[in-house]
């Protein structure tokens, strides 16, 4: 969004980010050294008291059609945290050294017993997850991308000016682009959650259209040189 916004910012990579953040949720910005802004709902809603929207277009039915969105990423963003943590495979080879990088004995130890404990508790508040397994994962993980695929039909993002009849970049489309760019491109021994999504190949190239429209992948190149 910021880059919609043509704000000026700095990306820095901290590895304590997870107790930077005020409510546990991300990412973490700092406005003005001052304002701590922690998770996307947040962002959103502080940039929108300043007088930056992406949505002020749409419609009320349209708001309540993003609305309903964006909660369905939630259940995408809990499965990420059950593909990471909850895998064995996954949390023993990559999530946990990655985790405790920055950290030593005994924290090394307790702090991802607690982490993962949360995930589970997270994942399981799920009520309509009944059975918390790798099958579990791929058939919600269809579930999601059906979903978006269908919103989606042919059109580049998932709304469309009224006055123009362009594509319409929305708070929706930063989200839905930063969860499944992430998945697409991480790397893990057992990740069914990306060739759940990747049957889908409409998301795929929904990503691609996002970074060649809106030249993200020059962008991300510009933020890793200067980080």
């Amino acid at each position: 969004m910021k880059h919609h916004f043509r704000l000026s910012y700095q990306v820095e990579i901290k590895s304590n980010v997870e107790y930077i953040s005020t409510n546990g949720r991300f990412p973490v910005l700092i406005f003005n050294e001052k304002d701590i802004v922690c998770g996307f709902a947040e962002l959103v809603k502080y940039l929108w008291k300043r007088g930056y929207s992406l949505s002020e277009k749409l419609t009320q039915t349209e708001r309540c059609d993003m609305d309903i969105y964006t909660a369905l990423i939630k259940r995408l963003e809990a499965l990420e945290l059950f593909t990471s943590w909850l895998i064995e495979d996954n949390y023993t080879h990559v999530t946990l050294p990655a985790y405790t990088s920055h950290t030593t004995w005994p924290l090394s130890a307790i702090l991802p017993f607690y982490k993962k404990r949360q995930v589970y508790r997270l994942v399981a508040s799920q009520g309509q997850w009944h059975d918390i397994s790798s099958e579990m994962l791929m058939v919600e993980t269809k579930d999601v991308a059906s979903a978006l695929t269908e919103r989606l039909g042919d059109q580049g993002t998932f709304f469309r000016d009224s006055d123009t009849g362009q594509d319409l970049v929305t708070e929706l489309d930063c989200l839905v682009y930063g969860h499944l760019n992430a998945i697409f491109m991480t790397k893990l021994p057992s990740y069914r959650m990306k060739r759940a999504l990747g049957l889908h190949s409409r998301l795929i190239e929904y990503c691609k259209y996002v970074e060649v429209k809106h030249g993200l992948k020059a962008q991300r190149e510009r933020e890793r040189e200067r980080s």
